[in-house]
């Protein structure tokens, strides 16, 4: 049987409070812990430029704030066109000709990032020409 902290002992009556004090707030620490880590990035943003012929260019920052899980660029353009796609930002590049199953008039790459973003930075996609050649970029501006 349990008995109320208001008919205990003084002394033993201070213990049981500090105890349930400090339970309690251990417990706010750990929930609040959980809550932060088990919280999923939900912010996004996307950028693009539609030129029509020859590329249009898109890029997607999927995370939160300045923390970005990943980028998507993308590059369509006419078939039978031989472009490279090409991403770039804060410490991160890419130059290549993308993820394989890609339809023929389209090149993608996903980049798994998983960290924080300098605030203010750019996110950029473009194409490159087989002369080297790079079409101008669509770019999205990461920010707190």
């Amino acid at each position: 049987m349990f008995q109320a902290v208001t008919q205990c002992h003084p002394t033993r009556r201070r213990r049981v409070l500090k105890s349930l004090k400090a339970a309690l707030v251990g417990f706010a620490v750990v929930s609040g812990a959980l809550t932060v880590t088990a919280t999923p990035a939900s912010a996004s943003a996307s950028g693009c430029t539609y030129s029509g012929y020859p590329v249009d260019r898109c890029v997607y920052v999927n995370g939160a704030s300045t923390h970005v899980n990943y980028v998507v660029g993308t590059i369509r353009y006419r078939t039978g066109l031989y472009l490279e796609i090409e991403v770039w930002g804060d410490g991160f590049y890419y130059r290549g000709h993308g993820s394989p199953g890609t339809p023929s008039d389209t090149t993608q790459v996903q980049l798994n990032l998983n960290r924080d973003l300098a605030n203010g930075s750019w996110v950029c996609t473009a194409a490159r020409w087989v002369d080297g050649a790079q079409t101008s970029a669509a770019c999205v501006q990461i920010r707190r």
